[in-house]
């Protein structure tokens, strides 16, 4: 195991005894010039770039895919990923100037990858961002009024529905209220 790992790890009380019982973390650096633990690399690091646009539990670490990709593949060369979740691999094969092709079934996976694979106007969507979190603060304020020390709903606001059972369920009435505020405002 790295140094650098060996040390993180025990800063965390991970057993590296264990881990090098489990792994052969220096035939892995030999072959790969990595031991894959990544133990060092902190979060914010791991989740690199547009990865961390949504806190999908399965992904990949990065830098893991990059090893493999940098071992196996050369610029200009076509990678398929079949079980692509939330674009990972998609993702850092472009950044090394791959072509990428996924194969998702969960749509919501889908999504996530084209948020993170779109090109944006950074300037023109912090405007929007903040115009809409601006919007939804005034939405919000007037969705509530306060009377006799406790929290009642105006009336007055117009209030937005959905067929979602789902979200009926599992969202309080003002915080569903926000969420279709926000879909309206943002579509």
């Amino acid at each position: 195991m790295l140094e650098a790992n060996k040390t993180a790890a025990i800063k965390f009380g991970i057993d590296t005894h264990l881990i090098e019982e489990k792994t052969d973390t220096q035939k892995n650096v030999e072959i790969l010039g990595e031991d894959l633990t990544f133990i060092s690399v902190r979060e914010f690091q791991r989740t690199k770039h547009v990865h961390r646009v949504h806190p999908y539990l399965g992904k990949f670490i990065p830098q893991l895919v990059e090893v493999f990709l940098r071992r196996y593949f050369i610029k200009g060369d076509t990678v398929l990923d079949p079980f692509s979740g939330s674009g990972t691999a998609l993702i850092e094969a472009n950044v090394l100037g791959m072509n990428s092709i996924g194969i998702e079934l969960s749509p919501f996976n889908v999504l996530i990858q084209e948020v993170k694979a779109k090109g944006y106007n950074i300037p023109e969507v912090e405007k929007e961002i903040k115009d809409a979190l601006k919007r939804l603060k005034v939405f919000s304020h007037r969705l509530q009024i306060k009377g006799r020390g406790q929290t009642l709903f105006d009336d007055k606001v117009e209030r937005f529905e959905t067929d979602s059972e789902y979200l009926k369920e599992w969202f309080s009435d003002r915080a569903l209220q926000e969420i279709l505020f926000l879909e309206q405002i943002l579509l």
